[in-house]
């Protein structure tokens, strides 16, 4: 949809930004409007002077609009449904956005406002901010161009003093060629903030983040989610890719925005098109963001640290049974005899398995290898990742490090039959019997006298079975997860657990530990990913 600034290739703009912040809300919906106003500003430039037309940024802003009015969004006007701005130049654009804020400040400490800007746009040198251009933009930069970037706009509107802004930025990122010297500094004189508040909200955090803005005026249940339809330093593509699938996303129940904004990210790297696009986030949210229809209460405690990383919950320190009893029904002679075993330290582990969504951004970064999956007989993006050695998983976790800033790493063996077992010492989370609806194994076999069903032979959605008592999905079953653990010191065999879809339900067993070699690949082997907690996470999971 947008056109690279530096002039050669046509990139369509999407750089989805979703500004957007905190609130507990349980249940949020178009219902609850007079508990919570929601407003939404919508732009879309196409008509250019100085750069090229855009063909399907109208359509583009036409679908997010409808699904915002459907979700009890009225206009930036404060009546009326939302109503696509089309086509405007500088002087209007600062005049849409300042009162766009006015209406806001006058919706009051409850407000939840959105802006979508779908049109031409540029990354503002190595400073990393992004520029949204209006139609009569020139080719030159000015100081009053910092008034139009992501981090002024979200400045100004958290100045509103709303609880909730999203800014959606539908455009380019692609760093200009001459950025003017001192940027920061530009943009902290243009919006009369001190230069340490521009660079923090013009940064990335995490979903357990706090807004660090020391001159911002911001209050302690404020915040911002800002989402890109594309990487930074990339293009975006004039398909109508990015705002078909955000609009549907928004029209989607039981997830919150943040879930809400991933899915987009999983869904638009997995798009078939020959145009690759990979949406990404930057936010700075505090407690459970809202929702656009209704909340999964089953996620509220869930996070992710990128648009393309895992979801994950935090497990506090604890003792956990570790090992099988010499009784127990299929034990293997590599099994240590139970014994509590103590987890010093919490940590945040995959609510899931990795997906092929997230697996597929990292071959497109070329820091993955493609590898055969399932997804080409079912395009659900929670498909797990399959016929994964223990150094593709290494590969990915390297990747996932530099991706969300954080060390990502596998689970050792300790922290993985921890999360398995959330503090049941049975053969099975859940007890010492096992049926077919517990998870996705080989359902011919039996466990102890167990029930049968017919095989079905692949794996299922990562969140196809119900969650452990820690809140985690499928540790049991549908695909072989690996961990650090290794057979000796030289570590010639590495341990998967868990079991697969393909594995008899004694391979499910918490205790249960399996040996291949690191470069061997397995089509029922996939991974879920560990990370250290730092200081100010672990509050609430000691």
């Amino acid at each position: 949809m947008i056109h690279s600034l530096s002039g050669g290739r046509r990139g369509l703009i999407r750089a989805l930004a979703a500004a957007l912040a905190l609130a507990l809300l349980a249940l949020a919906g178009p219902a609850q409007a007079a508990d919570e106003p929601r407003l939404a500003l919508v732009i879309v430039n196409g008509a250019y002077q100085a750069f090229d037309k855009l063909g399907s940024t109208y359509s583009d802003g036409d679908k997010v609009a409808t699904a915002l009015n459907a979700t009890g969004f009225i206009d930036a006007s404060g009546t009326g449904p939302v109503q696509v701005r089309r086509d405007l130049s500088r002087a209007a654009m600062l005049e849409a956005v300042a009162d766009f804020r006015a209406r806001l400040a006058a919706a009051g400490p409850k407000a939840f406002g959105t802006l979508y800007f779908s049109g031409h746009g540029a990354a503002l040198g190595s400073y990393g901010d992004v520029m949204l251009l209006p139609v009569d933009a020139g080719r030159d930069l000015t100081p009053e161009s910092a008034t139009l970037t992501r981090a002024a706009l979200t400045h100004n509107l958290l100045g509103s003093g709303a609880k909730t802004v999203l800014i959606v930025l539908d455009m380019c990122r692609n760093v200009l060629p001459a950025p003017p010297p001192s940027l920061t500094q530009m943009i902290a004189a243009e919006t009369g903030t001190e230069a340490s508040a521009v660079g923090e909200l013009a940064g990335s955090k995490g979903l357990r983040r706090m807004v660090r803005a020391p001159a911002a005026a911001v209050r302690p249940d404020q915040g911002y989610l800002v989402a890109f339809s594309t990487s930074a330093d990339q293009v975006a593509f004039d398909d109508g890719i990015f705002s078909k699938v955000l609009a549907e996303e928004i029209r989607r129940p039981q997830q919150n925005i943040a879930d809400a904004l991933k899915r987009v990210s999983d869904r638009v790297a997995l798009s078939s098109g020959k145009n690759f696009q990979k949406p990404t986030f930057d936010y700075g949210l505090q407690g459970a963001p809202p929702c656009f229809i209704s909340c999964d209460r089953a996620a509220s405690d869930r996070f992710y640290d990128c648009a393309n990383c895992p979801w994950m919950r935090a497990i506090p320190a604890g003792l956990t049974p570790f090992g099988s009893p010499l009784s127990e029904p299929g034990r293997g002679g590599n099994e240590t005899v139970q014994a509590d075993v103590k987890i010093d330290r919490p940590f945040a582990i995959g609510v899931y398995e990795v997906t092929i969504a997230e697996w597929n951004a990292c071959v497109r970064d070329n820091a993955c290898t493609k590898l055969g999956n399932w997804a080409k007989e079912n395009p659900n993006p929670l498909i797990p990742a399959t016929d994964i050695s223990y150094e593709d998983a290494q590969a990915f976790v390297a990747w996932l490090t530099v991706q969300s800033g954080r060390a990502y790493r596998l689970p050792s063996e300790q922290e993985w039959e921890y999360a398995s077992r959330g503090g049941a010492p049975t053969a099975f989370p859940w007890g010492d019997d096992i049926s077919p609806s517990m998870a996705n194994y080989d359902h011919t076999a039996r466990y102890h006298g167990s029930e049968t069903a017919p095989y079905r032979g692949y794996p299922e959605a990562v969140n196809s079975y119900p969650a452990n008592s820690f809140g985690l999905n499928q540790m049991q079953g549908n695909v072989w997860e690996w961990t650090s653990g290794c057979t000796d010191t030289s570590c010639r065999a590495r341990i998967i657990r868990g079991g697969s879809f393909e594995s008899a339900p004694d391979a499910l067993r918490s205790a249960n530990r399996f040996t291949v070699p690191p470069g061997k690949r397995r089509q029922d082997a996939g991974l879920r990913v560990v990370r250290d907690l730092e200081p100010d996470e672990i509050g609430g999971s000691s």
